[in-house]
């Protein structure tokens, strides 16, 4: 069951106990969508008992209401996560990987009123429609064999279709080649770019094209899952903090070509 809470406007608060069905799911998406509809970001406080269960109809459920909020991701804040499960502890944390631009944090039930403390702290406003300049920054080098590029600010759908729109001659010709990122200031994406299909066929065609990829500046949580999962792959992974830039350069075998020879 799902008990939705007293909380100020701009925080969904609810309490999980026993089995959550479809119709609980249906419960918490309303209440979610009456928050929207007069605060312009919104957080969430969950507070979730030992009892908690997830009957299918509510998984199938919480999963269909879920593609259908992903447009609105730029407007969730925080979102406060009280459990002692380890589990679902887990599982929120990695949500907090894959919806970057929310901030999830998960609390003991002895930190609850911490936890709706937190959640209940004002959201930062969005920013202005005229603020979100170009993302993605392509980068001059001294080697025909590395593409290299610069991301300041939040990846929508426009800035990744124009990176892999710049990388293609780089896949369609002979060879392989390398890649060097610069992660300035990564502000999380947006998800539905994820399922372009340029994209998509770019990263497939990548892993056999690419010999080497230099990141600069990762956060701790993306250096974490980079050298987790690129053992995985062929194509070299290395991570630099943003001192070791020059080192970065020269892994990859070019130097930035306004950097060239000082």
């Amino acid at each position: 069951m799902i008990e939705i809470l007293e909380s100020p406007k701009h925080v969904v608060a609810m309490k999980i106990t026993g089995s959550v069905t479809a119709d609980d799911i249906d419960k918490a998406y309303k209440a979610t969508d009456e928050a929207l509809k007069s605060n312009e970001c919104v957080s969430f406080f969950t507070e979730i008992d030992d009892s908690m269960g997830l009957t299918i109809e509510g998984a199938l459920k919480d999963l269909w209401n879920g593609i259908g909020k992903f447009g609105k991701l730029s407007r969730f804040y925080r979102a406060a996560v009280v459990t002692n499960k380890g589990w679902i502890g887990a599982l929120a944390r990695v949500e907090g990987l894959v919806f970057s631009s929310i901030d999830v944090r998960v609390f003991s039930a002895d930190e609850r009123d911490k936890a709706f403390y937190w959640a209940s702290e004002a959201p930062e406003p969005l920013p202005k429609a005229e603020d979100r300049a170009k993302s993605v920054h392509l980068l001059q080098t001294t080697s025909e064999n590395v593409f290299a590029y610069e991301i300041n600010g939040r990846l929508r759908e426009k800035d990744i279709k124009e990176a892999v729109e710049a990388m293609k001659p780089f896949l369609e010709r002979d060879g392989k080649f390398n890649i060097l990122a610069r992660l300035k200031e990564f502000n999380g994406f947006d998800l539905t770019a994820l399922f372009d299909d340029d994209l998509a066929k770019a990263k497939y065609r990548a892993l056999s094209k690419v010999e080497r990829y230099a990141v600069i500046g990762a956060k701790p949580w993306m250096r974490n899952l980079i050298e987790l999962i690129s053992p995985l792959f062929s194509t070299e992974v290395r991570v630099f903090d943003p001192a070791d830039e020059a080192d970065a350069w020269e892994w990859v075998g070019a130097q930035q070509a306004l950097l060239a020879g000082k």
